[in-house]
């Protein structure tokens, strides 16, 4: 039983929920953060969006059976290595589905069409999507803006421009770092785990690292500078976490390049203690300084 426990935590990626953690942006910055009614409807909506996205993991891996035991480390996950069964795996993503959108009707009815639109281009993503070059990643990045609109509605309010931006821009770009981890990994064989690696190289892939982490620090400057978020927040000091974004965007690449690293951002938060350190710091200024 512990061991069925295990894989199906595995096969809906527990782990990988930490992503989710952008829906709570919109409480922090709309100043809500410990307002009770609005931190549970937040995390009611975090909910709906873990459930659904570990059913969509589970529907990727029954998809992408026969090309995961190509990988060196997904050959691991529950059904290539034969802990779980595909109705098995079926049974449970449609579990999660089911759980995942209840939580999300019970909040705005706009939480439940973006956790929709959430599905369906993930569907799409995982069809046709992920096998067209840059889309695949934009795809990737367009994901999580969702996950901050949804935690806006949720709580009844207006998600910053620039946030979205800045939000979209990271995300390419941890995007793109988990195609050029894959690229370098799998080397001659990347071509039978994704199709989409062979058009990808590594010079162009780092051009686009450097248009979207470029885009990322400059967005979030705008942000923390924005009229609007100085006078809500009534501090023109937001810019002073800037260095903390700079670090961690300068230490993902590092990582990257160097340690390759790329291909699982959240277990590369897990592991290194430079990159944990920057978030947490990143995190505890920001609440400090618009909550003083």
């Amino acid at each position: 039983m512990v061991a069925k426990l295990k894989a199906i935590f595995e096969l809906i990626r527990v782990r990988q929920w930490v992503k989710n953690l952008f829906v709570f942006a919109p409480l922090v910055f709309s100043l809500q953060l410990f307002n009770a009614a609005s931190f549970l409807q937040a995390v009611t909506a975090f909910f709906a969006f873990c459930l659904v996205s570990g059913s969509l993991y589970a529907m990727n891996d029954i998809i992408d059976l026969e090309r995961d035991k190509y990988h060196p480390r997904k050959k691991y996950r529950p059904l290539p290595a034969g802990n779980l069964t595909v109705p098995e795996s079926a049974v449970i993503g449609a579990l999660c589905m089911g759980l995942g959108f209840f939580l999300a009707f019970t909040l705005e009815i706009l939480v439940a069409v973006i956790l929709g639109v959430y599905l369906v281009m993930n569907v799409f993503y995982s069809l046709w999507g992920k096998n067209i070059i840059v889309f695949d990643t934009m795809m990737i990045a367009l994901g999580f803006v969702l996950r901050v609109l949804a935690g806006a509605y949720a709580i009844a309010v207006r998600p910053s421009s620039w946030l979205l931006v800045a939000t979209f821009f990271l995300a390419l770009l941890l995007g793109l770092g988990k195609r050029y981890n894959e690229l370098r990994v799998l080397e001659e064989d990347s071509a039978n785990h994704r199709q989409v690696l062979e058009e990808y190289s590594e010079p162009f892939l780092k051009q686009l690292f450097a248009v979207a982490s470029s885009a990322t620090i400059v967005a979030y400057a705008l942000y923390t500078m924005d009229d609007e978020v100085i006078a809500a927040f009534q501090t023109e000091n937001l810019v002073f976490t800037l260095p903390f974004v700079v670090f961690g965007i300068f230490r993902y690449l590092y990582l990257v390049y160097r340690h390759e690293m790329g291909g699982d951002p959240t277990e590369m938060v897990y592991k290194d203690r430079a990159m944990l350190l920057t978030v947490v710091l990143w995190g505890i200024s920001v609440i400090a300084l618009i909550y003083r």
